[in-house]
């Protein structure tokens, strides 16, 4: 689902009521390769499909107007089927904040998605992602395929980041993350600056600000409500957990254990070998093999003493 741009709706005397109900993705955008964005999960509901994000080991973050309160939405992730209960603020539709946050049946798999605790400024990109149509006007994606874009922030209302040029959202992509520009899909912690509200379906979107103090005090509420976590509000999923005990020194050892018997195997082959007589370069290898071991015990009985 996705409503088109307050102003179009405005025009037709509609502005409560122009929600898009087909869920045809991303104008503009590629599809994510293997491995990128698990986050980002495609949910069903009463009515059609959006786009969503994980964002705490129970919680998933969609748009108000795919999912309102007491809304029952299902999804895949990981191969494992899931149910959730969502919830939007009081005053939506009438006030335009375009959130909602579910809770899930059951624990998901991690990596979750973090909350943003601080907006764009104009003329920053983001990454905009969905499961929405590819074509300007609607049409093309609802394939299941998840597509990425960029887009360049050019002014806010007061519910909405607004963006324009290079991509755009389009029916289907609702819901979904709107992230703080992304270098490494698979490497880097995502934040999420906005949910994917409405556009224009050619080149405006709108995302609805998910660090504005309304949304950081609705989610506040349900997850004190729900005892939930969310990323970012009230769970640092940022942060690597700490290295288990000397953990770094035991692989340092045994990845030198592992150097020293292939030296040892080197050694051994030409030893072996008729056609060698010298074999120098291979006990040499040997040689400095021996101490690199030694030196890694040291350094992990070190640690455990420090321990």
């Amino acid at each position: 689902m996705l409503k088109r741009a307050s102003l179009i709706c405005l025009l037709v005397g509609l502005s409560n009521f122009c929600f898009a109900e087909e869920s045809p993705t991303l104008i503009g955008g590629k599809p994510v390769a293997p491995g990128e964005y698990p986050e980002v999960i495609y949910i069903s509901m009463k009515g059609g499909k959006c786009s969503a994000s994980i964002v705490g080991p129970r919680t998933v973050l969609t748009a108000a107007h795919c999912a309102r309160k007491g809304a029952k939405v299902t999804f895949q992730h990981n191969q494992n089927q899931y149910t959730a209960i969502c919830n939007a603020p009081a005053a939506y539709p009438r006030q335009d904040h375009d959130i909602s946050v579910c809770l899930v049946d059951k624990e998901l798999a991690k990596p979750y998605a973090s909350l943003a605790s601080e907006g764009p400024k104009t003329g920053d990109n983001m990454t905009l992602i969905g499961y929405g149509c590819t074509r300007p006007g609607g049409g093309g994606g609802n394939d299941g395929v998840l597509r990425v874009g960029q887009s360049t922030v050019t002014g806010f209302s007061t519910w909405d980041i607004i963006t324009k040029k290079n991509s755009a959202l389009c029916y289907g992509d609702s819901g979904g993350p709107a992230f703080k520009l992304i270098g490494d899909p698979v490497n880097e912690h995502h934040y999420v600056l906005g949910v994917n509200s409405k556009g224009d379906i050619r080149s405006t979107s709108y995302l609805s600000k998910i660090y504005s103090d309304a949304s950081k005090a609705f989610l506040t509420a349900w997850a004190e409500q729900n005892k939930a976590e969310i990323c970012g509000l009230n769970l640092d999923c940022a942060t690597p957990p700490p290295p288990k005990l000397c953990e770094k020194e035991y692989f340092a050892l045994d990845a030198a254990h592992k150097e020293f018997d292939k030296a040892l195997g080197e050694l051994k082959f030409c030893l072996f070998t008729p056609t060698v007589s010298v074999c120098s370069a291979e006990i040499n290898a040997v040689k400095e093999k021996h101490p690199a071991i030694a030196d890694a015990f040291l350094k992990l009985d070190t640690c455990l003493m420090l321990e």
